[in-house]
C-alpha cells in the first residue's frame, strides 16, 4: 500500500509564506482607499482584528493537530455532508486564484508588455506556479526564502526614495478622522477585515505541516503584525504622495506614487522594481490558493494532488480571462461583490459554524479515550 506523501515547512518558511501572501496584491491595487486620509488607520485597525482571526483559525487546527481544513469538515459535519462544505472551499480558492492572477496579468499588460496579449501572461504565470506546487509544499517553502529579502528591502526603499525626492507632502493625512470613526469602520468590514486578513484562512491548509506546530499561532500573528505594518508604511506613502484626490483615480496607486521617483539625476522610472515585489507576491499568492484548493480535491476525491495540477492549472489561467471583460469591471465585482458574497461566509461564517461542533466532536472524543484508559 503506497503510503500518503508528509510534506513539512519549517516556522520560518511559514512566517516568509504569510508575509508575501499579505503584500500579494495588496501591492497592486491598494487597501482603505475608500477612507481617504484615514486610510493608514484603517489599515492598522484591521490588522490588529486580522491578527484576531487568524489566531480564532489556529484554535481550531490545535483542537485536532495533524488535520487540515478539509479534514475538519468532514470530522464536524460527516462524510458527505463535508464533502459538499469542503467543495464550495474548492470553489472559493480557485476562483480568487483566478482573480489574484487576472490582477497581475492586467499590471504586467498596462504596465510594461502593452501589446502583448493577456492569455499570454496568464498561461505563463501559472506555468510557474504549477511547476512549484507540483515539486511540492517544501520547495515552495524554499523558494519563499530566496526572495523574501529582495522584497523587504525594495519596498522599504521605495519608501525612501519617495521621500528624498520630495514627492510627499504630509499635509494630504491630515486632518485625521475628519468625519470620525464610523466611516473607517464601515470600510473596514467587511472590505479591509477579508482582504487580504481573511483570505489567511487558505492557511488552514498549509498550517498543520508545519514541523514546530505548537509555535504555529504566535509566529503566524507576530508575522500578521509585522506585513501590517508594512502595508501601513505603503498606504502612507501613497495618501502622502499622490493625495487622496489622485488615489482615488489612480488603479495601481503604489506604482504610480513610484513613477515620481528621481534622485541623483539618474535613479527614475523604478516601474520594474514595483513590478518584482508584487510579481513574487502574486506568485505566493496565487499558489496558496492554488495548493489549498488542489488539497481540497485531494481530500474529497481521494486522488494525491500532484496527478490534478496540470489541468486545474490550465483551468484557472483560462478562467482568468474569462472572469471579466476588462479591468474595470473586474475592480467593481472585487468591490460590490466578492466581500459580502463570498469572503464573509467563507472566512467567518462557515469557521464560526465549524467552531461549536469541532468543540463538541473533541470534547467527547477526548472523553472517550479517557474512559478507554481508566478501564
Amino acid at each position: 500500500m503506497n503510503k500518503k506523501l508528509v510534506e513539512n515547512i519549517s516556522l520560518w518558511q511559514l512566517a516568509v509564506l504569510i508575509f508575501t501572501f499579505e503584500i500579494g496584491s495588496v501591492a497592486i491595487v491598494g487597501v482603505g482607499n475608500d477612507s481617504k486620509q484615514d486610510a493608514w488607520l484603517a489599515v492598522a485597525i484591521a490588522t490588529v482584528l486580522g491578527a484576531g482571526i487568524v489566531a480564532f483559525y489556529f484554535s481550531l487546527l490545535k483542537r485536532t493537530p495533524g488535520k487540515n481544513l478539509f479534514e475538519i469538515i468532514t470530522l464536524c459535519f460527516g462524510k458527505w455532508v463535508g464533502k459538499a462544505i469542503g467543495l464550495l472551499y474548492v470553489f472559493y480558492f480557485f476562483y480568487i486564484a483566478q482573480r489574484v492572477l487576472r490582477d497581475f496579468c492586467e499590471l504586467i499588460t498596462t504596465v510594461i508588455f502593452e501589446n502583448t496579449p493577456i492569455e499570454v501572461i496568464s498561461i505563463t504565470m501559472m506555468g510557474v506556479v504549477a511547476y512549484m506546487i507540483y515539486l511540492g509544499l517544501e520547495v515552495f517553502g524554499r523558494t519563499g526564502e530566496i526572495f523574501i529579502p529582495y522584497v523587504f528591502t525594495f519596498t522599504i526603499l521605495i519608501g525612501f526614495a519617495i521621500f528624498f525626492s520630495g514627492e510627499m507632502d504630509f499635509k494630504n493625512l491630515l486632518p485625521v478622522m475628519a468625519e470620525g470613526v464610523g466611516p473607517i469602520f464601515k470600510h473596514i468590514f467587511p472590505r479591509l477585515l477579508t482582504f487580504p486578513y481573511g483570505e489567511l484562512i487558505t492557511f488552514m491548509v498549509i498550517m498543520p505541516y508545519v514541523t514546530q506546530f505548537n509555535k504555529v499561532g504566535k509566529v503566524s500573528v507576530v508575522t500578521i503584525l509585522i506585513s501590517g505594518a508594512i502595508i501601513i508604511y505603503g498606504t502612507l506613502i501613497e495618501i502622502a504622495t499622490l493625495g487622496t484626490e489622485q488615489l482615488e483615480r489612480t488603479v495601481f496607486p503604489l506604482l504610480s506614487a513610484a513613477r515620481d521617483i528621481s534622485l541623483l539625476d539618474f535613479i527614475e522610472r523604478v516601474d520594474l522594481v514595483v513590478v518584482f515585489i508584487v510579481m513574487f507576491g502574486i506568485i505566493t499568492k496565487v499558489s496558496v490558493f492554488f495548493y489549498a484548493g488542489l488539497k481540497g480535491l485531494e481530500h474529497v476525491m481521494k486522488v494525491p494532488y500532484r496527478y490534478m495540477v496540470l489541468p486545474m492549472a490550465t483551468i484557472i489561467s483560462y478562467g482568468a480571462i474569462l472572469i471579466s471583460s476588462n479591468f474595470a469591471e473586474h475592480i467593481e465585482e472585487g468591490i460590490r461583490f466578492i466581500p459580502q458574497y463570498m469572503h464573509v461566509p467563507f472566512q467567518l461564517i462557515f469557521p464560526v459554524l465549524i467552531a461549536p461542533v469541532l468543540f463538541w466532536r473533541t470534547k467527547n472524543q477526548k472523553r472517550g479515550s479517557e474512559t478507554n484508559e481508566s478501564q
